[in-house]
């Protein structure tokens, strides 16, 4: 059987796309720098795009939560209460797709060579 396509089909499709370009793509790395300020020095980071350092509240991870659950039981309750159940997901896919430096929306970035991401 053929299911006939509608043009929001093409969303979808692209929304998906969207995610692996995203997971695959390179933005220009954050740079570990040697800052000196009132006479002290430590390592920070600077971003190649603004020129401006990393702060606490300026670094964004974004990532779309990915999750597919079949339908189930589908009967008398379903069109009483007029509602579709699905299980429970054990655990979505929320990882990093992009990181963002600045204010919303900000600019993408990479993290430096060999940092990763930690999350608490």
């Amino acid at each position: 059987m053929t299911v006939p396509r509608v043009p929001e089909d093409a969303l979808i499709a692209q929304m998906a796309a969207t995610e692996i370009a995203l997971r695959d793509a390179v933005f220009p790395r954050l740079i570990e720098a040697e800052v000196e300020d009132d006479g002290e020095t430590y390592m920070a980071l600077r971003c190649p795009r603004c020129d401006s350092l990393v702060e606490e509240g300026s670094l964004f991870a974004h990532g779309i939560g990915w999750t597919q659950e079949e339908n189930q039981d589908v009967g008398d309750w379903q069109f009483d209460h007029g509602r579709v159940s699905f299980g429970q997901p054990d655990q979505a896919d929320t990882s990093t797709l992009y990181y963002t430096h600045g204010d919303s929306p900000g600019h993408g970035v990479s993290l430096p060579e060999g940092w990763k991401e930690d999350w608490q």
